[in-house]
């Protein structure tokens, strides 16, 4: 697993990475392990972080924007839940989606379903994991992990 590197020796990312990669266990693997420090490759370097100007608390007071999509087939209306999705994401980045036509049972069974096998020990997740985008199902972590300049911990 990625360790952190002494004070003298060069710190080998692409190595670490792909020895994070090559244990097929993502990142709540990695954070069930039990480590006690975030690996070096998902540390942003101080260039990518943005520049924040206010250091307040974000106001408690902020809505959660909701796209509503019961319109998205109209081509009246197509543009204008585009550019509300354009605008949450730039501006929040995430939204509550309503009229989507998805059952919630049918959401509640998914979110279930999605956390029954993350529970799953990393054995069993390893057996699905892939780095390729195929048909199917496949398990994986930081679709750009390879290329980003810093790891996502999600």
């Amino acid at each position: 697993m990625p360790t952190s590197p002494t004070s003298t020796e060069t710190y080998d990312r692409a190595k670490d990475i792909k020895e994070f990669d090559d244990a097929k266990i993502g990142v709540k693997g990695l954070a069930d392990s039990g480590i006690t420090t975030i690996p070096r490759f998902f540390v942003h370097p101080p260039e990518t972080l943005p520049v924040k100007s206010n250091t307040t608390l974000p106001d408690p007071g902020v809505i959660i924007p909701t796209i509503d999509l019961s319109g998205v087939n109209s081509d009246d209306l197509r543009s204008t839940i585009v550019q509300n999705v354009a605008r949450a994401s730039r501006e929040l980045g995430f939204f509550q989606i309503i009229n989507h036509g998805i059952e919630p049972d049918i959401l509640e069974r998914v979110v279930g379903a999605i956390k029954v096998f993350n529970e799953q020990p990393a054995e069993i997740k390893a057996l699905v994991y892939s780095r390729e985008m195929s048909p199917g199902f496949a398990f994986f972590t930081n679709v750009d992990l390879f290329h980003s300049k810093a790891a996502n911990w999600k």
